[in-house]
């Protein structure tokens, strides 16, 4: 979903103008025009797809959620952008695989972009306060938006519940419950 940038228009849809605000997203659309480019001169398939940020178990470490239980379980203050004032369309990662599982096993006969995202933005600081009510007060600190980041995420996932039926997203607030109990669980193991 990089490759949006700070987009006016939400929810995003594929076709939406591409104003990327930093290197990872300019990557990301780098990518999308060599597909469609071999896809044109080879006749090759392919699919994009614009993942939104994917949460669960076995999560990457680098992304908010885990970063904030890292920064509680270690004692450590967290560095909260934009005083968490800004939204993201957090998407499970069990919508992700089921998606993935579906586009794989679907015939396409052109280069074809997706978005993969639960269409439910949500306002981080609403993200901390649902974590702090299960794990208690976490230690952060305000400070100001960093200039690379985009302020909000939204995408239009209408064309994968179209040609892909695939329409039962998980329950934000369920899945993070889930994410916390394997992280607590893990902490304790180790």
């Amino acid at each position: 979903s990089s490759v949006y940038g700070d987009t006016k228009k939400l929810p995003t849809k594929e076709n939406e103008n591409l104003t990327p605000k930093n290197i990872y997203g300019y990557t990301k659309i780098i990518n999308e025009q060599m597909a469609s480019y071999y896809s044109k001169k080879f006749n090759i398939p392919f699919v994009g797809l614009r993942f939104f940020t994917v949460y669960g178990i076995w999560g990457r470490p680098d992304m908010f959620i885990l970063k904030i239980l890292e920064a509680n379980h270690r004692k450590n203050i967290f560095y909260l952008n934009n005083n968490g004032n800004h939204l993201r369309d957090f998407t499970s990662i069990k919508d992700v695989i089921k998606i993935c599982k579906k586009v794989m096993y679907k015939k396409s006969k052109n280069n074809k972009i997706y978005n993969v995202c639960s269409n439910r933005p949500i306002l981080i600081t609403k993200v901390l306060s649902l974590i702090e009510n299960k794990v208690g007060k976490i230690r952060y600190k305000n400070i100001p938006k960093n200039a690379a980041d985009v302020l909000n995420t939204h995408g239009n996932n209408n064309r994968i519940k179209k040609e892909f039926g695939y329409k039962n997203f998980e329950n934000f607030k369920t899945e993070l419950n889930k994410l916390i109990d394997w992280y607590i669980l893990i902490k304790k193991k180790n």
